[in-house]
């Protein structure tokens, strides 16, 4: 159905700020609920009409209430959109209208890329936040199912009194069941899960029985997710606040519960038994660039905002000129002397550095790529989980361990001694190889192979100087440690200008190509 003013018949909007329909043309205002009733012989329980467009230039789909045109695709920024046709689709149960309007999208925006020096020039154009647009995205709500129970768990307690230590040993019992409604999961193949976590939460105590008004000047994005992709995340976060909910009532007594989720879910026999779809509210602008796009996305009821703010090399290299001017007029007032090979053994250091920095830019990029923590997309590629935090953190501990006593090694050329020049390259070689399998790996699992390059030129140069260094008497010449500084540096700056290049490949998209819905979600490519 057309939401039509009762005046003079043209389509009506949902004004945020009055939470009312107005007419543009005579201003009428009504609320939802008064329209609803006037126009209840309009209304079906099951489903309602809608205009389907498909944008010419990537294949998204939107819909809109009749009588309602759509020339803007929220997803590539094409500004040319065909009216495909028109369908009845399935009546979503649940929908949050919009709180937060146009105006508080752009200032919260604003706000945001304020202290962003590297960002586009254009993307701060008053003229380009006007490209907001007002997008209901679908969401699943899954119901998960938690058989009453009584739970007997083992628990410990440690402490210390006087010269002992005293272990206790507890039975921890519980009481569990019930039913865990309604939690959420994007439910469009075209927006990432890991963007639609960025803004959550929605506050579900502000969700309304749908109703088709409240569409009225916005558009919705169609449902391209299967609810079964989320039935096991379901169980298991389901699973996961149960057992949390048990340690923390516990108090001081630690209660030991299954290592893994599918333990977790299987003891307590956690089954999703229901789902359904509802509408909430989201704000898109959308910047394009050749065959890059860039996002920023706003929670349409709660204000919280993400954005990709890519950087700019001409706005990098102008700011970083200027700090370099100013640190070398600094430096030149200070009597310290740096000796050569103490310079070329740090830079062999930062060099290292410069590379473990790109290899995080890259594997993020490759994570990105392959969509393994998007459980919304539809490619049916297995999804991983994130690697424990404790092994996480002690793989990182024992990489700057390595590079502390690199950098020991290489703060000992001080004294004089061009004894530890060589070692220091040495070592700082070993952790290049390292990396640059590690670099390998990352940029040959991602589309743009380029990262491949500095993984190969930074072990020629610390080559170069592990055997300058190990042989003193051979390159006694002070120039060869400045060449071997300047070729450590040249090596960072290739590896600045492939992070920079890298970090616009997560901060940006590559246009996305929709016309296959049932393929992965190129959106997050």
């Amino acid at each position: 159905m057309g939401i039509k003013c009762p005046n003079c018949g043209g389509g009506m909007v949902y004004d945020i700020g009055k939470k009312q329909l107005v007419c543009p043309y005579c201003d009428t205002t009504s609320t939802v609920e008064a329209y609803r009733l006037n126009n209840a012989a309009e209304y079906v329980n099951d489903n309602y009409s809608v205009n389907t467009y498909r944008c010419k230039n990537c294949g998204a789909e939107l819909t809109a209430p009749e009588e309602q045109t759509v020339a803007y695709c929220s997803y590539c920024g094409g500004e040319a959109m065909l009216h495909e046709k028109q369908a009845e689709t399935i009546r979503p149960k649940r929908i949050i209208p919009f709180v937060k309007t146009k105006q508080e999208a752009i200032r919260a925006y604003e706000a945001a890329v304020k202290k962003a020096l590297y960002v586009p020039k254009e993307l701060k154009n008053a003229s380009f936040l006007e490209g907001f647009r007002g997008v209901y995205l679908p969401y699943w709500g899954i119901d998960v199912d938690i058989p009453r129970q009584e739970l007997t768990l083992k628990g410990t307690r440690t402490y210390t009194q006087g010269k002992y230590d005293y272990t206790e040993t507890y039975d921890v019992s519980a009481q569990v069941g019930g039913q865990a409604e309604g939690a959420i999961y994007d439910a469009s193949a075209a927006f990432d899960d890991t963007l639609a976590a960025q803004i959550a939460p929605f506050d579900q105590k502000g969700a309304r029985a749908f109703d088709e008004a409240y569409l009225a000047g916005f558009y919705a994005d169609k449902v391209t997710s299967s609810p079964e992709v989320y039935t096991t995340l379901a169980t298991e976060q389901a699973a996961d606040k149960v057992f949390d909910t048990i340690k923390q009532k516990a108090g001081k007594v630690s209660v030991s519960v299954p290592a893994s989720r599918e333990k977790r879910v299987e003891q307590i026999g956690a089954k999703a038994t229901g789902y359904e779809v509802s509408l909430f509210p989201v704000w898109f602008l959308t910047w394009r660039r050749k065959d890059r796009v860039a996002y920023s996305v706003m929670n349409g009821q709660s204000g919280k905002i993400t954005l990709d703010l890519p950087v700019d090399l001409k706005q990098f290299f102008l700011y970083s000129a200027a700090a370099a001017a100013v640190l070398f007029m600094v430096l030149s007032l200070l009597p310290a002397f740096i000796q050569p090979m103490t310079m070329a053994a740090l830079c062999a250091v930062l060099l290292v550095l410069s590379g473990r920095l790109l290899n995080g830019e890259l594997k993020q990029i490759r994570l990105q790529e392959s969509h393994t923590y998007d459980y919304g997309d539809n490619s049916g590629e297995k999804k991983g989980k994130p690697k424990a935090k404790a092994v996480s953190c002690l793989g990182s501990g024992l990489a700057y361990v390595f590079y502390g006593m690199t950098a020991a090694l290489a703060f000992g050329t001080t004294t004089g001694s061009d004894g530890t020049v060589g070692p220091t390259f040495l070592l700082a070689l070993i952790g290049q190889i390292v990396l640059s399998v590690k670099l390998i790996r990352n940029a040959a699992g991602a589309r743009n192979k380029s990262g491949i390059v500095p993984a190969l030129v930074a072990p020629v140069i610390l080559v170069l100087g592990t055997f300058v260094g190990i042989n003193p008497e051979v390159f006694p010449n002070d120039a060869w440690y400045y060449g071997l500084a300047t070729g450590c540096l040249a090596g960072m700056l290739v590896n600045a200008l492939f992070v920079i290049g890298r970090y616009n490949d997560l901060a940006t998209r590559p246009v996305p190509n929709f016309f296959r819905r049932e393929g992965a979600n190129n959106a997050r490519s």
